[in-house]
Parts: structure tokens; C-alpha cells; sequence
């Protein structure tokens, strides 16, 4: 019985190392060279940059939470809803871009501070891109827009 737990406790260092370079991976799968195009059809303004993409349950569910700085992400929902979202553990504020199945800007919430506990929408959207502020106001993004994003 001792023996096993020797054994056992001696790949304890081998099992948190392992596990913290997995979390290392997905915590920087999203730095690199810009790769996707982020368009305002309706004032030709664009901007490549690199988009994270949220379209699973962790991810969406992280977002921006532990951050150093606000990146762009992509949320794609599974159906179109009222998605509300929240600023717990983001360290600054951000902008929240809800989009039809169309691509079209349903609502916007601008400067969304941290710890904010509920942000609600009013209108069902199919994505949510949360935009560092500054790219917001460089897109010239508003409600009626309509938005493209393609990989380059």
C-alpha cells in the first residue's frame, strides 16, 4: 500500500505539469499575426485583425474573463435568443455588437465597465462580437450596420 502511493505521488509533479501546459495552449491560441478581415458594409471601413472565435460552451462561457487586455472575439450562438452576457473578471471595458443570422447590428452596448454584473439584450441575435472600444469607434460600427468578417 505504501508502495502504490509512492508510486502514485511521484507523477504528481509529471500531472500538474502537464495540465498547466495545456492551459498555457489555450490561453495563447489566440496570439499570432492578424488573419481576419473584420468590414462595416455600410461605410467600406475595415480592419484586419486576429478574431477569436467563441462557438462552444467554454469558450463562450470565458469570453474576456481573466484578460490582460480586451481582444476581439466572435461570439456564434446555436440559435438565435436573447443572449445576455456579463463583465465579471474583465479587466476593462469593452463594447458588445449583437448581430442578426444576417450579419446586420441589432443593439450595442458601448463601454461595457468591469463587474458589471447583467447586460440584457432586447433583441434576438445569432452572434455577439465584444470589441476592444477603440475598434468600435474606428469601424464606425452603429445599429443598422452590416458586418463581414473573413479569414485572409
Amino acid at each position: 500500500m505504501v508502495e502504490g502511493k509512492t508510486k502514485s505521488t511521484a507523477n504528481l509533479p509529471f500531472t500538474v505539469l502537464l495540465i498547466c501546459m495545456v492551459v498555457a495552449i489555450v490561453l495563447l491560441a489566440g496570439s499570432g499575426t492578424p488573419d481576419t478581415e473584420l468590414s462595416n458594409i455600410s461605410n467600406g471601413k475595415s480592419e484586419k485583425i486576429r478574431l477569436e472565435i467563441a462557438d462552444d460552451d467554454f469558450s463562450r462561457m470565458r469570453g474576456l474573463m481573466f484578460r490582460p487586455k480586451t481582444v476581439p472575439i466572435l461570439f456564434v450562438f446555436d440559435s438565435e435568443d436573447i443572449h445576455p452576457i456579463h463583465s465579471n473578471f474583465v479587466k476593462q471595458e469593452f463594447d458588445a455588437v449583437y448581430l442578426s443570422e444576417g450579419k446586420g447590428v441589432m443593439e450595442i452596448f458601448r463601454k461595457i465597465p468591469p463587474n458589471t454584473k447583467l447586460v440584457t439584450p432586447t433583441k434576438k441575435a445569432s452572434f455577439l462580437l465584444e470589441l476592444p472600444c477603440e475598434m468600435t469607434d474606428r469601424l464606425g460600427i452603429k445599429v443598422g450596420d452590416k458586418l463581414s468578417w473573413e479569414k485572409g
